[in-house]
């Protein structure tokens, strides 16, 4: 090695080893392709390569460089160009850290190379000395310049009639290329592209946007970032989940913002504002009422039926005498024939109770075909309820009663209700109550209840009632 050669390698390792004092750098394995040129006094030519290499210190590194270069001289002719192909390592002493934009080194390379000159091959060994730079593009991308003073050392040869004599052959070459750093920048642990030295959030996801800080995207400012929100757009201020959707504290599906009932029950069925639905408007949910098509206005119950003060079984605004002794079976109006108190009707006297003295009973509902005396369907159902009635009170013999309105002639609709009567008797006979505990009779328009100026109150006087038989 000539002193030249000698005086650059030693000043680059003083180079290494003065600048070598952090503890942390990047280690990434990196390739770069080189084209270029070489030179020698007024004589020129290309030069290509490739360079694979890492740090193995903060301010050292070592590399694998293999190029080809002609150096064109001028003198001889085209066959007799200087061709060169060399397989070398370099030794890299850097003067700024990994993390600078601008990373400035010198250079200090030995090779093996095979050289073609005046039609004589020349195996042999070299060295070179130089310097560049790395210029810092992006996480995993660097652009490189680097010049060398390279000697060739060449032992004499002689080949087809030429002797090359020994000797140390010298040219300058340059580079230019473009480093590519493979793996995950130390630097930027989550690779994010925000240093870690500037990154809140060191961990985040790979592929997620971040901002400035390194902190996931989170547009609407929920508090959860935007690859785990499944609301992106939820309105400022509101609170949310773990997925970034507004809170619903009892599961409705209205959020608790707009939730007017936020402790509505599991499962029930909610409108818009988060409440209960409630068909008939009693107050009590549709998932809790057992009575969902009540009447509107009447007082219910906790289950959402009307409520049954004396529980008879009828509701308390069907019930003609709302305080039945308990047990008592009574008919359809709700009344027991004996020992009840019915709620009088206008007009009507009553004893010291206030309770009707008369002991007649409207059996609503028992309807008949037009202009007949048969039975509806819903006036069999009524009458079964009546017939169990009869057979808990079997002392008492009862009279059943046909009233009509005031359309048609009296003789006409005074048949009309003894038949209907008549028939009367006879469905309940059917169902096992004696024919001797009934009386049938017909009063035809006599004893109105009732205006018969209105289909209203005609429909009222169309009826049948069941009077208990005074002994």
């Amino acid at each position: 090695m000539s002193k030249h050669a000698r005086l650059a390698a030693a000043t680059v390792l003083l180079g290494i080893v003065a600048g070598a004092s952090a503890k942390e750098f990047d280690d990434r394995l990196y390739v770069t392709p080189m084209i270029g040129g070489v030179f020698a006094d007024s004589d020129v030519g290309p030069l290509g390569g490739i360079v694979v290499g890492k740090n193995v210190s903060p301010r050292f590194g070592v590399e694998l460089d293999l190029n080809y270069s002609a150096l064109d001289v001028s003198h001889l002719p085209a066959e007799n160009d200087y061709e060169r192909l060399t397989l070398g390592v370099n030794l890299l002493g850097y003067f700024a850290a990994d993390t600078a934009n601008v990373r400035p080194f010198l250079l200090a390379h030995g090779n093996l190379r095979s050289l073609d000159f005046l039609g004589v091959g020349l195996d042999g060994a070299g060295v070179a000395v130089g310097g560049g730079a790395l210029f810092k593009l992006a996480p995993k991308w660097d652009a490189r310049l680097d010049v060398r003073y390279n000697l060739d050392f060449i032992g004499e040869r002689t080949e087809n009639n030429v002797t090359v004599p020994e000797d140390t052959f010298y040219l300058w070459s340059t580079g230019l290329g473009v480093s590519y750093k493979f793996g995950a920048d130390p630097y930027d642990a989550d690779g994010d592209g925000v240093p870690d030295h500037l990154d809140k959030c060191p961990d985040t996801p790979a592929g997620v946007a971040v901002y400035s800080d390194g902190c996931p995207m989170d547009l609407d400012g929920d508090g959860v970032p935007d690859y785990l929100d499944k609301c992106p757009n939820t309105p400022k201020g509101v609170l949310v989940g773990q997925d970034g959707c507004e809170l619903d504290s009892d599961g409705d599906g209205v959020p608790d913002s707009l939730d007017q009932c936020p402790n509505t029950p599991r499962g029930a069925r909610v409108n818009a504002v988060g409440c209960p639905l409630d068909a008939d408007g009693d107050g009590v949910p549709d998932g809790l009422d057992r009575c969902p098509d009540s009447p509107p206005g009447l007082p219910v119950g906790p289950d959402g039926c009307p409520l049954d003060s004396d529980g008879d079984g009828v509701p308390d605004h069907l019930d003609e005498c709302p305080n039945t002794p308990p047990g008592a079976k009574v008919l359809p109006n709700g009344c027991a024939l004996e020992g009840d108190c019915r709620k009088p009707r206008p007009g009507e006297q009553v004893d010291a109770n206030g309770c009707a003295i008369d002991r007649s009973f409207i059996l609503r509902g028992v309807k008949f075909e037009f202009d007949s005396d048969r039975l509806t369907p819903e006036a069999r159902e009524i009458l079964n309820e009546v017939a169990e009635t009869l057979k808990a009170y079997p002392n008492i013999d009862v009279e059943l009663e046909g009233h009509t309105d005031a359309i048609g002639s009296d003789n006409y609709n005074l048949g009309l209700s003894e038949r209907r009567a008549i028939s009367v008797k006879a469905y309940l006979e059917g169902r096992g109550i004696q024919a001797r505990r009934m009386r049938p009779v017909g009063y035809g328009e006599s004893q109105p209840i009732a205006s018969n100026d209105t289909e209203e109150g005609r429909e009222e006087n169309r009826r049948v009632e069941l009077t208990v038989i005074e002994d």
